[in-house]
């Protein structure tokens, strides 16, 4: 049994290789046509496509070009766009940039037509008044065109123009002008360059005043001393012609100056004691000038006199000569006499009571000088003071605009301490003369004092 499996396996395995091998044969064969049929395949269909290439070539090529060519047109129709849209954005800059042109000529001769009505000599108001009032309104006017508000302007150029050229070599014009009797009077006007002159019928002349008013008013010149020749100048004849180089400044000034009485009034209450102190010690330093000049002084040679009489044991002869000789310095003299024979110790005491006695008489009423010196300056910032606080006070009122409100507290603040120092230094020197001049007095009894003890003591 076993023997049969064994030889039945060998016989099927000797039978496997033989039946494999045609196998293999019968499905490389199948596939060698299926390659085969592939391949013909294969070149049929590189066949096809090399025939549909060059047209498909050709056909992408020209696509391409087409596009080229689109794109070619596009760019030129997108810069056409722009340079059209950038034309007429420099068209619309430009027409903006006109009409502020224009805009700004119309504020510029309207500006110009504002100042030349403020450069008008109110006698001229006649001639362009009208013509200012139209430029203005036209400027304003939001209803005309701006060539109607520039033909506006143009008128009151013209009329600039025109004035300038009458003025320039001198012009004469009738009008009326108010004078300085408060009349209105007719008259004629002589305007030379920024200058003008009025000579009325009557024979008033002068100058008229420059600003806004209505009516022009006449100023007199120097009390009329120019009256004459502004009416012959007026008349067409040769005058003589006062310029204000300053125009109309000096008459300004001149016409702020004010009397003493005035500028004191402007100083508020305190300037009164200050000026009462001023006349006070102006009359304490005259009469203590007077006093210290009249004081008597010794003639030359009075002490060696009285001593050389001492000296010889003849004490009524010395006592004669020293009542010859009046005044605090002879009354001290007098007493060293009276004293002469006693200690020279007691006569100087004797003496130097006599010198005490002196000194209050000839320093008496230089204190005075000297307090006004001290107080008048302390009154003028009492007065400052005050007038600083009615100036704060009008300011709380009025604000800081209105100068004129203010000037009264700032006339007082300054006024006051004006008048402290004019009435102080003075004083103060004063003081200082007098004072030395009592005490060099004071000195010179001192030094006869000293003088008759040693000549006492010489003696003795």
């Amino acid at each position: 049994m076993n023997k049969f499996s064994s030889l039945a396996a060998a016989l099927l395995v000797s039978a496997m290789p033989l039946m494999g091998q045609s196998a293999l044969d019968s499905a490389s064969a199948n596939a060698q046509k299926k390659l085969e049929a592939s391949l013909e395949k294969l070149s049929a269909l590189r066949e096809t496509i090399g025939a549909e290439k060059i047209p498909l070539t050709k056909e992408r090529d020209s696509l391409f070009a087409e596009l080229r060519d689109l794109r070619r047109e596009a760019n030129r129709a997108q810069r056409i766009s722009d340079n059209q849209s950038s034309d007429l954005s420099s068209f619309e800059d430009s027409i903006n940039a006109q009409d502020e042109m224009v805009d700004y000529l119309i504020n510029l001769s309207a500006e110009f037509g504002r100042t030349f009505g403020s450069q008008l000599d109110p006698s001229e108001y006649e001639f362009y008044g009208d013509k200012i009032t139209s430029s203005e309104i036209a400027a304003e006017d939001p209803h005309i065109s701006p060539v109607e508000k520039l033909e506006a302007q143009k008128t009151i150029l013209e009329a600039g123009l025109s004035r300038m050229e009458s003025l320039s070599g001198g012009a004469t014009y009738e009008g009326k002008a108010i004078t300085s009797d408060g009349l209105l009077e007719d008259g004629t006007f002589v305007r030379f360059g920024p200058i003008t002159y009025f000579a009325s019928e009557s024979g008033v002349a002068g100058l008229v005043e420059q600003g806004n008013s209505t009516e022009p008013l006449v100023l007199p010149i120097m009390k009329g001393e120019f009256d004459s020749g502004l009416i012959a100048l007026a008349s067409g004849q040769e005058g003589t012609l006062p310029i204000d180089a300053t125009l109309d400044n000096a008459m300004a000034i001149e016409a702020t100056k004010e009397t003493i009485g005035e500028h004191i009034g402007k100083g508020g209450i305190w300037v009164y004691p200050i000026l009462g102190f001023a006349f006070l010690s102006l009359a304490v330093a005259a009469f203590k000038a007077f006093e210290l000049m009249s004081l008597p002084k010794p003639k030359e040679g009075f002490l060696a006199e009285v001593l050389a009489k001492l000296a010889s044991k003849d004490k009524e002869g010395a006592a004669h000569v020293a009542n010859g000789t009046s005044g605090p310095m002879g009354k001290m003299i007098q007493q060293g006499v009276k004293y002469s024979d006693h200690n020279p110790e007691l006569v100087e005491e004797i003496l130097y009571e006599s010198m005490v006695e002196t000194q209050p008489k000839v320093m008496r009423l230089l204190p005075f000088i000297s307090v006004t010196a001290a107080v008048a300056p302390l009154l003028g910032l009492l007065g400052t003071v005050t007038g600083m606080i009615n100036t704060f006070n009008r300011i709380k009122i009025f604000g800081t605009g209105d100068a004129k409100s203010l000037s009264g507290g700032i006339s007082e603040a300054l006024i006051t301490t004006e008048f402290g120092l004019i009435v102080a230094i003075p004083a103060l020197l004063l003081y200082a003369i007098l004072s030395r001049k009592a005490k060099g007095y004071l000195s010179r009894m001192e030094k006869m004092s000293i003088s008759f003890v040693n000549g006492i003591k010489t003696i003795a």
